[in-house]
């Protein structure tokens, strides 16, 4: 049974996550969950796999660990982002954590996004976010004519 400052995540899966409610309602998600019935403790998120589950409870506790000193908070940002490097994870925990609505991870997953799409052909673009090119061949063409600037940087899509 759950200590009473404590609630309990529950993954897609089934898989359960114990969190403090500190860290929990850092979540806008969780805390209008908490709020509107605050005598459960357990709320199910059924978009949220339990890997990606793992990565956003790391988060939440990290981030009440690191909140009284902004030097030390960046620190455990960068900490936390630094190892992810999989785009295919990164793209899932961003949704996770765009659903669960926890604005610094959010901050934090995009720029890694971004940083990771800088020098990248359109092509990887568009494979990285199944997005599915419905140019015709003369619209494309006149696209890379009209912003050629675009297309003349060197891509590295490894």
């Amino acid at each position: 049974m759950a200590e009473e400052n404590t609630i309990t995540l529950k993954s897609s899966s089934g898989q359960d996550f114990i969190i403090s409610k500190k860290a929990a309602i850092l979540s806008e998600t969780i805390k209008a969950m908490v709020e509107e019935d605050d005598s459960s403790s357990v709320f199910p998120l059924s978009v949220v796999d339990s890997k990606t589950l793992a990565d956003v409870v790391t988060f939440l506790n990290m981030r009440v660990d690191c909140s009284d000193d902004d030097d030390k908070k960046k620190t455990c940002e960068e900490e936390f982002i630094a190892g992810k490097d999989d785009f295919h994870d990164l793209f899932n925990l961003l949704l996770a954590v765009n659903y669960l609505d926890v604005k610094d991870l959010l901050d934090i997953i995009c720029k890694k996004i971004a940083d990771m799409m800088v020098g990248k052909s359109p092509e990887w673009v568009r494979k990285a976010f199944s997005i599915e090119n419905d140019f015709l061949p003369e619209e494309e063409e006149r696209v890379r004519e009209e912003h050629a600037w675009a297309y003349q940087a060197p891509h590295d899509d490894n």
